[in-house]
Parts: C-alpha cells; structure tokens; sequence
C-alpha cells in the first residue's frame, strides 16, 4: 500500500467499504467544519459513485460496490463534521464470500510457477537459481514447516527401510520424511520459495550473532555454531532475501524479494501481501485472530525491542476513498506496539489464545509504517479504539502487474 499522506484539515476525506459477511455497504465522509445547509450528498451513475459538497467544496470516489439507491441523500448529520450513510445490498449484488480465512487466494503458489523457471533478485537481477535448475514444484503441507522440522528432529520414526517409506520420501514430507530439500524441486509456503542449498548460486550467508558473511551455510555454522536459522543475502546488491534452515538443509527465498516466472501476468507480491495471508492462515488453522508479529533471529535478552501486535478485527472489507480510487480488497487491524516481555508472555500462555509470527525485521518494519500511513483513509474517529490503533493492510488478490 503506498505511502498515503494525512489530510488537510481543509479537505473532505471519504471513506466507503463493504463488509460482506452483513452485505452492507458503509459511507463516511469527515468535514473540515460542522454540516450546514450548504451540506449535499448524493449517489451518482447508477449507484456506483459517492459525491459530497460542503461550503464550496466537493469530493467523489467510486464506491465498492453498486448501491441500491441513487439521487440525494438524506443528512441526518447537520452539526457534525462526520456524517454517514449504509446501504444494505440485495445477495445478488454481494461478491461471492471467496475470502474466507481458509479459501484465501495466496501469492504464488506452485500452480503457477513455471517449470525451469529461474530465481533472482528483484532489486538487482542477480540470478540465484538457473534456468532448468528445478524442474517441479511443490506446495508445503503447512507454513509451519520450520517448526514442524523441528518437532520431527525430535521424535523421528525408526526408519525400518520399507517400501511404502519410499512413496513418502520421495513427497518431501511426510512421517517418515523430513520436510527437507530436494535438489531440482522448489517448496513453495506462503512466504516463500524453498530450495536445495546446491541449487542456488550468488547467494551470502551469515548469522544474527556476526557481521562476517561466508560462501557457504556450512562455512557460516562452523563460524557462528548457529543452530536453526542463517540469512541469506544476495552476494551482488547485499539485500537480504532469505533464510537457510540449518535443520531442514534448506535455502527460503522470500517472494517479495525475488522475480520468478509465472503462468499468468500478475503483480509480484509485497512483504504485506505476504504477511496477510500468513495472518489468514494463522486463523484459519488456530481459530484465533490475535499474533504477535516478531523477527525469528532476535538478539538476546534486548529489552529495547518492539513487537508488532495486531488483532483482525475483520478478514475482508472491500474499500475506496479519497486516496484509494478503485475497490481495493484489505484486512482491518487493531495494532500496538508492546515490549519483549510481554510479547513473550503473550505467545507462551496457553489462556491468550495469542499467535506468534515469526517475520523479516525489515518487513516488520514495512508493515508497521503502512499501518501507520493507512489510518489516515479512516474518518479520524475510527483511528483508534482504547489503547490501540486502527489500519487496513492490503489483501492478496492476483491481477496484472
């Protein structure tokens, strides 16, 4: 979501979106002064547009979806500088609910990369994964996959070599299998693009403990004696693109730094396009709407650090507005920023019911600044709710580039 600037005080912000799980479509404009009778509203062009004028002044967007009503609109509102109207729609008009937690479409997944497709850097072109390099793809069970690798560290069956064990070996997981690399097949999770460590090329490794990087992930482990995750940097520009999974044997390129080749023309996903649909499926398999979001590699005992906790407060609200002219798909949070203890206490009690995400810290960072930027679409008296704030981050939807 771009940078959206917060508005003059001299203009009229608007604000309108769908909620589909009620088919109500809902209008809320702020005005620099209170509404007079110099106040008009009305619903243009079939139902499909808003506009509003006030003291010489006018604004307009495309509504979310087509109202069932058109002309002027009554205001109820005079004396007050927000005013609002809601439209409920008939079935037939409300989009099918295809966004539901566990039917989300999700940033490419392995239908749609092509075979033989080459991996690179998006910020600078370097290749990391040649042309014919991997052959299949393959999605994950789950994006838990690295603490599902642990847990089979843990408690691995006897292996008694037996030849329904082969069919199992050869998925990539499985009881009998860990989830491990496979040279020429890609992974593919949520959030990333997983790959045999000999597949890749150009790529640095180094650890959260040290600032040396080294060729190799076993380079880096004998230097570092890290145990469970490495960064993995491209070795041309430096930007981090990935982590190496020292349990699973296992290069993750994150899709949001990366270029591959699809079947269809889409747009490439962002880090938040990514943390969305890592926060539905979250729900989706937990049943909870609560995260912690936090980096997976985090520097010990920091009493400095600050976690982002969000609360989805609704999973698909369809928007438009002032800053945002054509409907645009998003999840509506709650957000705060809370310190490592309490992070902490809050992932580890079993009575919270509170998810932890781990996460990029850069594109905490990313996530946390569009936050902050989107309240600014939101009339200001939904921009915070008792100790915590409001947002709307970007849902996932494939469309072109």
């Amino acid at each position: 979501m771009p940078a959206v600037a917060p508005p003059s005080r001299n203009d009229i912000l608007i604000y309108a979106e769908l909620l589909t799980n009620i088919r109500q479509v809902t209008i809320k404009a702020s005005l620099p002064t209170p509404a007079d009778h110099t106040t008009t509203a009305e619903i243009l062009d079939e139902g499909r547009k808003f506009r509003i004028s006030h003291n010489g002044t006018s604004g307009e967007v495309v509504l979310p979806a087509t109202a069932p009503v058109k002309g002027t609109l009554p205001l109820s509102h005079k004396g007050s500088t927000e005013v609002t109207w809601r439209f409920p729609l008939k079935p037939a008009r409300v989009p099918e609910r295809q966004f539901l937690p566990e039917n989300q479409p999700l940033p490419w997944p392995a239908s749609v990369i092509k075979p033989g497709s080459p991996i690179s850097c998006r910020a600078c072109g370097q290749i990391f994964v040649n042309s014919a390099t991997v052959t299949t793809w393959k999605d994950l069970p789950s994006e838990n996959w690295a603490e599902m690798m642990e847990f089979w560290h843990c408690h691995k069956p006897i292996d008694h070599d037996t030849a329904e064990d082969g069919d199992l070996q050869h998925r990539g997981y499985g009881a009998a299998s860990a989830i491990t690399a496979q040279p020429g097949v890609g992974f593919v999770d949520i959030t990333s693009l997983l790959f045999a460590e000999e597949d890749c090329g150009s790529i640095k490794v180094s650890s959260s403990n040290s600032l040396e990087k080294f060729d190799s992930s076993q380079d880096a482990i004998h230097a570092t004696k890290e145990e469970k995750f490495l960064t993995i940097s491209c070795s041309n520009c430096a930007t981090e693109v990935g982590t190496f999974s020292v349990l699973a044997s296992t290069v993750a390129f994150y899709k949001w730094q990366i270029s591959c080749e699809i079947s269809s023309v889409q747009k490439p996903p962002s880090s938040s396009d990514c943390l969305v649909a890592t926060l539905l499926s979250t729900i989706a398999r937990s049943g909870s709407s609560k995260s912690v979001v936090m980096p997976r590699n985090m520097p010990l005992a920091d009493n400095t650090l600050r976690h982002l906790q969000l609360w989805v407060l609704n999973n698909n609200v369809i928007f438009t507005g002032n800053q945002k002219s054509t409907p645009t798909s998003a999840v509506k949070v709650l957000f705060k920023e809370i310190g490592e203890k309490e992070a902490l206490e809050l992932v580890e009690s079993l009575s919270n019911d509170v998810q932890d995400v781990n996460f990029p810290a850069q594109a905490i960072k990313v996530a946390r600044e569009t936050l902050a930027f989107s309240k600014y679409m939101l009339p200001s008296s939904e921009r915070s709710f008792q100790e915590w704030q409001v947002g709307l981050l970007e849902r996932w939807v494939p469309q072109p580039a």
